[in-house]
This record gives structure tokens, C-alpha cells and sequence, in this order.
């Protein structure tokens, strides 16, 4: 097991674990070429192409989704089957004003059943000055808060462009700072957010939605994924097996995937978490 039993109880009391070994600095550095060589061969801008199943698009990603030494942690928290329901990922250029507001995942997801967590792989080291992730302990234990439109000109990256209304207690923050291809894990219903890149160099992570189909149920169209462990689908169906980088037929399926969440005018660029 990947995880020992303290630290899986560790996740269920404050909802996340941190500093957990993933990937190598040198896979880490090939990474950073591929997805910098995709922008450039693709004419895009890679933080704005690479969400909502990344590893579908690009598909040098999709052996992370998979990778033991991610999919064991995920499996000590959710059970036998694990499923990876999207994936994203996001870059902060430095010195930009975008941040991710306070928000619950569990808020944009119709999902009935809490085996849901997301893990955030660095892919650069992240710090407290490029923005790492922050989250407030235990708050995936309490009742669920009420979310709102943000104020006009926020940087908020938020797909939605929603965050929480009302105030969070910053005071009980943590924050996951990262070495490259160290990974944290959160669960879906914890308070998180991020500051802005105040740093001379990109903040760029991984980040991946694995839930355990056996245990819950989807109300929305979102109901593929790939079983990266395990054998039981639940009501999920497989995700379509791309042709190459940028299949055209894959891009069809995630905008009907996905269609309902495009960004407002204006807030191209914003996605749904960290």
C-alpha cells in the first residue's frame, strides 16, 4: 500500500495529504518539453487546450493518469476501482494576475457519494511566491458553502467564474508547496484556492480527477472516463481512444462533454479547479 494506515487517516480527518512521491525531476523536464513542443506544433497556447481530459488531447499525458505511483495513493483513499474522470493542465505565467478563488470542487460536480479526489502533480516546484495551492483543513467535514458569481475584474480562473461568498478564514490555510513531481491529493468537497504567480518563472501543474465508480453516481452528461484500476465501471462508459494529438473526433466528444462549462465571455482561459 502506498499509503500508510495514519496517513489515510490523516485524509479522511483534513480532507487532503501533500508531499507524496510521484514523478522524477527528469520526467518532469521531458513533460515540460512535450507540452511546450505541443503548443508550438498546435499554434495554441497550452493552459488554454490541455483541460478537460488533457490526457485525451495530448496523449504523452495519459501514462501519468495511470502511473502506479500516483493511481496506489489514489487507490488507498478511494477502494480497488479507480476511474480518471478528467484531467487539466494549469499554468500561472509569471508575474500574471490570475488566481483561483476559494471554492469547493463538490460545488460544480453532480456527484452523489464522496469516493472523489483530485491529484495535483507539480510539474515545476510549487511555491509560495508562483502561488502554490492552499487549502483549509477539515472543511470537506463541514456543510457545504454557498457559492456565488465573482466580483467584476477578478482574475479568477474558475471556469465558472464563481467563488465562495462570504469570508474564509485564511488564518486556518495551509499551503501545499511542491517539489517537481511531487503530487498532493484533495478531496472534493475541501476548501482550496490559489494566490497569483508573483514569481519570474511559470507555475505549471497536473492536475487529476480520479473518483472510485463502484461508489457513486453522476447527474450530469459527464459520465467517462478511463479505469485506471480495478474493473467496475458503475454507470461510467470508456472514454474514446484518440488518434494522435488533437484528435478531432476526441475534441467533438469533450466539447459535448464539457459544453455546458464554457467560460463566460471575456474569461477564456478560466477552468474549473486550483
Amino acid at each position: 500500500m502506498a499509503l500508510s494506515p495514519s496517513d489515510i487517516t490523516r485524509y479522511r480527518s483534513l480532507g487532503y495529504l501533500t508531499e507524496l512521491p510521484g514523478l522524477t525531476v527528469s520526467e518532469c523536464e521531458e513533460l515540460g518539453a512535450r507540452i511546450a513542443a505541443f503548443g508550438r506544433r498546435h499554434g495554441v497556447q497550452e493552459q488554454l487546450v490541455l483541460r478537460n481530459k488533457a490526457h485525451l488531447k495530448l496523449p504523452a499525458l495519459a501514462p501519468v493518469v495511470a502511473d502506479p505511483r500516483i493511481v496506489d495513493a489514489v487507490e488507498a483513499v478511494l477502494g480497488p476501482d479507480v476511474l480518471c474522470w478528467g484531467s487539466s493542465l494549469f499554468i500561472k505565467e509569471p508575474g500574471g494576475p490570475e488566481q483561483v478563488a476559494w471554492h469547493q470542487d463538490s460545488y460544480y460536480w453532480a456527484i452523489e457519494g464522496d469516493a472523489v479526489c483530485t491529484a495535483w502533480v507539480a510539474l515545476i516546484p510549487s511555491t509560495s511566491l508562483n502561488g502554490a495551492m492552499r487549502v483549509i483543513p477539515g472543511s470537506h467535514l463541514l456543510p457545504p458553502r454557498r457559492h456565488a458569481a465573482s466580483p467584476s475584474g477578478s482574475a479568477n480562473m474558475l471556469f465558472s467564474y464563481e467563488e465562495i461568498s462570504g469570508e474564509v478564514n485564511e488564518a486556518e490555510a495551509v499551503e501545499l508547496t511542491l517539489a517537481a513531481g511531487r503530487f498532493s491529493l484533495h478531496h472534493m468537497a475541501i476548501v482550496h484556492g490559489s494566490a497569483a504567480n508573483h514569481s519570474a518563472g511559470r507555475r505549471m501543474g497536473y492536475s487529476i480527477t480520479y473518483l472510485n465508480p463502484a461508489k457513486v453516481r453522476h447527474h450530469a452528461r459527464r459520465t467517462h472516463g478511463l479505469l485506471v484500476r480495478g474493473r467496475e465501471w458503475g454507470m461510467f462508459s470508456p472514454d474514446p481512444v484518440p488518434d494522435g494529438e488533437m484528435d478531432p473526433a476526441v475534441l467533438a466528444f469533450v466539447d459535448e462533454q464539457f459544453g455546458r462549462l464554457a467560460p463566460r465571455s471575456g474569461t477564456a482561459g478560466r477552468t474549473s479547479s486550483r
